[in-house]
């Protein structure tokens, strides 16, 4: 009877020990697929300069004039646009609106 006892012991262990591997393996295939990398692309308008917010190479957001601006006007420069861009970012990751503000654009010293 103790012999069962510990060979059930045993065959628990082990199994355990397999689910884990087997887990280990499926989260880790599965995990770079999850990942979503986001990025800003900048590029010349007619008017100015404009960005897009990717994520995988998937277009997210295409912003050819300043947000929050009466008008159509573009970026004055291309670090402008990403700048803007990055806080765009940097608002997803944490999880806020992609709204800007015109303090915000004032803050980066975005002429409008």
């Amino acid at each position: 009877m103790q012999m069962i006892k510990k060979n059930w012991v045993y065959i628990v262990f082990a199994f355990a020990i397999i689910v884990f591997i087997i887990s280990n393996i499926y989260n880790n295939k599965h995990a770079d697929k999850s990942k979503v990398e986001l990025k800003v692309k900048t590029y010349k308008t007619d008017i100015g300069w404009g960005y897009d917010i990717t994520a995988n190479d998937t277009s997210l957001i295409h912003q050819n004039i300043i947000p929050g601006v009466a008008g159509r006007k573009g970026f004055a420069t291309k670090e402008d646009a990403e700048k803007i861009g990055n806080l765009v970012i940097e608002k997803i990751k944490n999880k806020k609106l992609p709204s800007i503000t015109l303090q915000e654009l004032d803050s980066f010293k975005i002429t409008k």
